[in-house]
């Protein structure tokens, strides 16, 4: 059991409240482990005392508790991030790239295996989620629909080969049959092995939930409950940015996709043909996943913290330093830095928002500080250095992404994002975390 007091000591870092079903089973708070690993704190008594998960095997595929956080006040119970429903998942893949054979194999034994765990309770309740690994979990108790039906309609969605139809017929028989049986649930787990070599479900260029995506499901469901004619969903920062940065972002999400796999791809991950000897499967990368699920969001409690393990000190206020109104424009900040030496990039974020304010709206002298002299919007970004504190919050190498609070809460905290080029840092997105999904 952990202890989590709110003090600096606490081993846990507040990320963002987490939203029930827009942002997972539960709702709980996303915070981060000294180590970098993204989780979520969800309160004991939310989940009841009667939760499934309470008695399920650690590393299964019904969702267990990593840890129990002790509070002052209670205890939470922490789970991994579930990104995405699977069923919505399935259904987004097969509209635009349906699941490669290896793929339906492993996912279809990770749902007979979490209907294994639950056979001896058929009424069990819950629904599948991916979590930000790719592997598909078992949420039980966090739905009325019955697992078994929610885990036909799972299966149901899945288009296999002609060749393979007759083996995945027999897994969905075996999740719908009247009386269930764990004999029949193992040899149609063996049945799929004996299709194909399991693969890791690709999440890597369909992200297990968009900014997008998230923002017109939202609005979609909106128009269903009150009747009201539809309002175009608008541009989230993320749309904003992939849309319109250059080049070289490719190479940038390049990198970090390679360093999300390395450390979130374990050993034994898609288990081989004829083996039960892997305790659970995992799915691909998931760098699209920690760009747009959330890791880069304030924190619940309004406090800025830096997110990233071992970042640089975060600028706090007064620390970036006024830029006379007379500043020569060619002097651009963040091209200072010794060569080779990392930037403090909180402290030139906080620079170019300064020259930003003292350029007073001149369109040569904004060439300098932001991205094809792009005007950006006000708010907590025009205040001076004294009145705000900038937050680094991920550094992906020629682009970082930053949080600006106004230091009296006056003004919403913003998501900024800085491009490198030329050697060169420039302002290249501002968006209000209230147009968040």
């Amino acid at each position: 059991m952990t202890t989590a007091d709110g003090s600096l000591g606490s081993p846990y870092r507040a990320i963002r409240a987490v939203r029930a079903r827009e942002d997972g089973p539960w709702p709980g708070t996303l915070v981060r482990t000294a180590a970098g690993d993204a989780c979520v704190l969800v309160d004991a008594d939310v989940l009841g005392p009667h939760w499934r998960g309470w008695d399920a095997a650690p590393g299964g595929h019904v969702l267990a508790p990593d840890d129990i956080v002790r509070r002052v006040d209670g205890h939470d119970a922490l789970l991994p991030v579930c990104s995405e429903r699977l069923e919505d998942f399935v259904r987004r893949r097969s509209a635009r790239m349906p699941l490669s054979l290896g793929e339906a194999v492993t996912l279809g034994v990770s749902v007979l295996r979490g209907c294994t765990e639950v056979a001896s309770t058929p009424d069990a309740e819950g629904e599948w989620w991916l979590d930000d690994a790719g592997r598909p979990v078992l949420a039980t108790d966090a739905s009325a629909r019955r697992v078994f039906e929610a885990s036909a309609a799972v299966l149901e969605q899945v288009s296999v080969d002609p060749s393979a139809q007759r083996t995945w017929q027999t897994a969905l028989r075996a999740v719908t049959a009247e009386r269930i049986s764990v004999h029949e649930l193992e040899a149609a787990e063996e049945a799929l092995f004996a299709l194909a070599e399991a693969e890791p479900l690709s999440t890597v260029s369909l992200s297990p939930r968009s900014a997008s995506d998230g923002v017109a499901r939202a609005h979609a469901e909106t128009r269903r409950a009150a009747d009201v004619p539809h309002d175009p969903a608008p541009r989230s920062m993320w749309q904003t940015l992939v849309a319109g940065v250059d080049d070289e972002l490719s190479d940038t999400l390049s990198r970090a996709t390679t360093a999300v796999w390395r450390r979130l791809r374990r050993t034994g991950d898609a288990p081989r043909a004829g083996t039960r000897r892997a305790p659970w499967l995992v799915g691909g990368a998931v760098a699209v996943a920690v760009l747009a699920g959330g890791a880069l969001w304030p924190t619940a409690s309004g406090v800025a913290t830096d997110a990233r393990p071992g970042a640089s000190p975060t600028a706090t206020p007064g620390s970036a330093p006024d830029v006379p109104a007379d500043a020569d424009p060619s002097a651009t900040p963040g091209s200072d830095s010794p060569p080779g030496a990392p930037a403090d990039l909180a402290l030139v974020t906080g620079e170019l928002l300064d020259a930003r304010i003292a350029c007073a709206g001149d369109a040569s002298c904004l060439s300098t500080v932001t991205v094809d002299g792009a005007p950006l919007p006000g708010g907590a970004i025009g205040r001076r250095a004294a009145e705000r504190t900038v937050t680094l919050l991920d550094d992906f190498g020629d682009i970082a992404v930053l949080r600006v609070d106004a230091n009296d809460g006056s003004a919403p905290s913003q998501m900024v994002v800085i491009l490198r080029r030329d050697e060169n840092w420039l302002l290249r997105d501002v968006s209000d975390v209230a147009q968040q999904p």
